[in-house]
């Protein structure tokens, strides 16, 4: 199945906030399958390709790849330019070198750079004097930075802290997903990214061909990257998906693994996630890909999950987004897609 992760509604509510033109918006949500009523419900989720494809179309539309965040728009190819510049260097020490450098040549408020000292590497963002800007710039830069790192050198980095510069949000628990690290801190004197500095010697292992690839839809490649550490919460993750309608139990897991289920269960713990927590968000999301992209019936649906009658989906799916299911199910869109120029 297309790895499609969903987006809290907190994120689509910030990219498009700097839109000003609510008739044209609604238009934009509906072309994308995104019912506005989401905007309205902060525990709810958007389908990955579906926020992907609208994060794409409003950047055209805005002409400004960050959506107004800035102290100036920046200007479309921006991002393109800078891919281009990092593929051409032998590792990703002089990637991020590069990459770092281009972003200080465009005014838009916030210098960024890359150092190491000792065993840690750091990727940093910091306001110009007298600038104040909303989490948004922050939390969404350093993601794509983050994950373009990981595209680069066809690895995930393991990320060993994540510093931001304002105090910890309502939707920070997104963030340990987005960067796939616990070690979250809040109110420090910048935004960065800290991983092991063995990593930025990986050699760049992307060529013209895959550069083009990823470039066709930059937004969709990074959210719906595939880089994976092997841990116990991804084999229980690909156990559960494995067996989804069956609705397989912890111990059937278990023992599928080779491990007593007391021992799993620590092994998960170690690592920071609950059995339970990983079967609902694994459920969630695959739930609102079968209603908004597959285009299943709710009763379709609750039998793909494994739940023994739809009533019971109902009330776990509100549970999980705020929202009936119905929220979801795939509309036919309006005409006049945007291109790119």
């Amino acid at each position: 199945m297309s790895n499609y992760p969903s987006i809290s509604s907190y994120f689509l509510s910030a990219a498009l906030k700097h839109y000003k033109d609510g008739p044209a918006r609604n238009q934009l949500l509906r072309r994308h399958h995104i019912s506005p009523e989401l905007l309205n419900s902060p525990s709810a989720r958007i389908a990955g390709n579906h926020f992907a494809d609208l994060l794409r179309d409003l950047m055209l539309t805005m002409e400004d790849e960050i959506l107004g965040y800035g102290a100036q728009p920046q200007r479309l190819g921006c991002w393109q330019t800078m891919s281009k510049l990092a593929c051409q260097q032998q590792d990703l020490q002089g990637a991020l070198l590069e990459l770092a450098r281009f972003y200080r040549l465009i005014p838009w408020g916030v210098q960024s750079r890359f150092r190491h000292r000792g065993e840690i590497a750091t990727f940093s963002l910091t306001p110009d004097a007298g600038q104040v800007f909303e989490p948004y710039l922050y939390e969404s830069f350093l993601f794509y930075i983050y994950r373009m790192a990981n595209w680069l050198i066809s690895s995930q980095i393991p990320l060993t802290r994540v510093d931001f510069n304002f105090p910890r949000p309502r939707h920070h628990r997104e963030y340990r997903f987005l960067f796939l690290c616990r070690n979250i801190r809040y109110e420090q004197d910048r935004c960065q990214l800290h991983f092991p500095a063995s990593f930025q010697h990986r050699p760049v292992e992307q060529n013209a061909l895959s550069l083009s690839r990823f470039l066709q839809h930059v937004n969709l490649s990074t959210i719906a990257q595939t880089f994976t550490r092997d841990s116990w919460r991804e084999r229980v993750w690909q156990e559960i998906e494995q067996h989804l309608p069956r609705n397989v139990t912890f111990a059937e897991i278990a023992s599928n693994l080779g491990l007593p289920a007391h021992q799993l269960r620590q092994h998960l713990h170690n690592e920071g996630y609950d059995y339970r927590e990983i079967k609902d968000q694994l459920r969630r999301d695959r739930a609102i890909h079968f209603l908004s992209i597959d285009g299943l019936s709710v009763e379709q649906t609750s039998a793909q999950l494994g739940f023994s009658e739809p009533s019971a989906f109902i009330r776990a799916f509100k549970q999980w987004t705020g929202v009936q299911p119905g929220t979801y199910k795939r509309r036919r869109s309006t005409p006049g897609r945007i291109q790119a120029g």
